[in-house]
């Protein structure tokens, strides 16, 4: 009788010892229980996401990059399709403009103001980009557009004068094209930089408020200062540089 007493008493015990053991450990897809992770491990793994994220935004080129290399690739095959047009009498700079910008006068009656009225009409057609509801698609057409203008003339300069056509063109755009590109990622910053804080209380918006003045502010000062020293430059530096690039063509 006691023996037949021990076999209910079996199946009791090891009911109380699988509970024993689902209570001490997770259990897995398989059934089988599992010890909790140590911290250093969790750690360790947080610390490689984190890696692996850096990583890949590191080799993943920019999109910006992207949108101006295929705009500059497109500029090329249109080049190569109406090579004839850009190439015969009247180019980008034949040597009647050459020789025009050998002789040119940097402090020109009238050239600041024209320049500046140029420049000035092309920041508020940009701020108004950056401010409409197609901001986003507005830059990277704008970045498309640049590329697509500077391969374009790349590759016409080069065409017509070998290789001193590169040296030709980025005399063209230096130093002001720097100035200008930094104050396009400034006015459309919003596109590039994403705010993830999220407010929860009144304290937090009112906080968060402040900080957003403030960044405008910022924001518009540094535009202003970029874009006068990019008329600076076109008006005062870049002819100069340009006239002694052009006294290599003879």
């Amino acid at each position: 009788m006691k023996w037949w007493m021990n076999r209910f008493d079996t199946g009791g015990q090891n009911r109380n010892n699988e509970n024993i053991v689902i209570s001490s450990g997770s259990i897995g897809r398989s059934g089988q229980s599992e010890a909790p992770k140590e911290p250093h491990i969790v750690q360790n793994q947080d610390a490689y996401l984190d890696y692996r994220k850096l990583h890949y935004k590191n080799t993943i080129p920019d999109n910006r990059v992207l949108v101006f290399l295929t705009g500059f690739c497109v500029g090329m095959v249109f080049f190569y399709l109406t090579r004839g047009k850009n190439a015969s009498g009247g180019g980008l700079l034949d040597r009647e403009h050459l020789m025009l910008l050998q002789n040119f006068e940097v402090n020109r009656p009238g050239f600041l103001e024209y320049v500046m009225g140029l420049r000035l009409k092309q920041l508020l057609f940009g701020v108004i980009c950056a401010l409409s509801s197609v901001g986003g698609l507005m830059a990277y057409f704008i970045i498309g557009w640049c590329g697509f203008g500077i391969g374009l003339m790349i590759f016409t300069l080069v065409y017509q004068y070998s290789m001193k056509g590169i040296l030709l063109a980025f005399s063209m755009c230096l130093p002001q094209g720097i100035f200008y590109c930094i104050l396009f990622l400034v006015i459309f910053r919003r596109y590039w930089v994403s705010d993830k804080k999220c407010c929860h209380n009144e304290a937090t918006i009112k906080v968060e408020g402040q900080r957003q003045r403030r960044e405008t502010a910022k924001t518009v000062v540094l535009a202003v200062l970029l874009f006068g020293m990019g008329i600076l430059c076109e008006v005062y530096i870049n002819p100069e540089i340009m006239r002694k690039v052009t006294l290599l063509f003879g």
